[in-house]
């Protein structure tokens, strides 16, 4: 009973997930990003001024690696630098996105499946001498630059003042929740605005010949992945699946192309990896990985009984 009630209220926001992809987006007005820059944490102090950095000007910034910001949607930067009484160096990064589903779509991006989940923000992770968390529509980078113990705790320190700073608290996309649950590796998840965010996770094609809106991969214990794509052409989705079913079939990179019903088929990628694709509605679903026909055929059911769930539910 209680998880049908859950289930009735996640899935009463359908037509908002999968009809309006740009519903959840709330501008965000920018804000004095100083005032969330702890003064200090413990012996931990400011080093220097503050450099702010805006819309473009994060290109002078980051050389080479602005463009995932921008996808994801980007507004501007703080970077404050710290120092203890032995010199030991400290960079924090606060990146203000557009919304907190920008926030969380970058801090998937550059989150490892080797750090360690940490209490700080609306998730965090240090791996290394690195520490990442997002909270609202911000994404806090901070990078020690070595990897003594101190270094480390200033790390989570300077971190955790700077998550007291910021008292807005952010929400998970609602696509996340379609990946089922047995399985699933949750460090894997990987929320995605666009071609590049997916390029980098996995190289389909370099060109988005999904005509990509948004996208959530997770990686599974059985040795798959699962990929929801949503496409932004909703009235052309039958011509765009054309397209996305030629442009493997073509490709060098994959073979093996053989049908399995008129909305799926299978190929081959360059490493011998089993690829399902599938169409419904205006997703794309994909499976990659050690799954056969009749495995991928259960996920996709899996998936598409809860968008059915979600088309019942509207239309009742």
């Amino acid at each position: 009973m209680v998880k049908n009630l859950f289930l009735a209220i996640l899935f009463s926001l359908f037509p908002i997930l999968f009809l309006c992809p740009e519903a959840e987006k709330v501008q965000s007005s920018r804000h004095d990003l100083r005032n969330y820059l702890p003064e200090k944490a413990g012996e931990w102090k400011k080093n220097g001024p503050a450099r702010v950095y805006k819309g473009e000007d994060l290109f002078i910034y980051i050389d080479g690696g602005a463009e995932i910001y921008h996808e994801y949607g980007f507004e501007q930067v703080i970077v404050q630098d710290f120092k203890n009484k032995k010199g030991s160096s400290i960079s924090l990064e606060i990146f203000e996105m557009t919304d907190s589903e920008s926030a969380y779509g970058i801090y998937t991006f550059k989150s490892s499946s080797d750090g360690k989940e940490i209490n700080v923000g609306d998730g965090a992770q240090l791996e290394d001498y690195y520490l990442n968390f997002w909270k609202s529509n911000f994404l806090v980078t901070l990078v020690g630059f070595d990897e003594e113990e101190e270094t480390i705790m200033g790390l989570q320190r300077i971190a955790r003042v700077a998550d007291e700073k910021i008292k807005l608290r952010g929400k998970k996309p609602l696509l996340v929740s379609f990946l089922p649950d047995n399985g699933l590796k949750t460090s894997s998840i990987r929320y995605f605005k666009g071609n590049l965010g997916l390029y980098n996770t996995y190289p389909f094609f370099s060109r988005d010949v999904f005509a990509l809106g948004r996208g959530i991969r997770g990686d599974y214990e059985a040795g798959y992945s699962v990929f929801i794509l949503l496409i932004k052409e909703d009235k052309e989705r039958q011509k765009r699946f054309n397209e996305i079913r030629k442009s493997f079939r073509e490709s060098m990179r994959y073979t093996e192309y053989m049908p399995v019903d008129e909305k799926t088929f299978h190929v081959k990628d360059n490493k011998e990896r089993s690829i399902f694709i599938s169409a419904f509605q205006n997703a794309v679903l994909i499976v990659v990985g050690s799954v056969d026909k009749a495995l991928a055929g259960k996920i996709f059911n899996n998936l598409r009984q809860r968008i059915i769930i979600f088309d019942r539910h509207r239309n009742s």
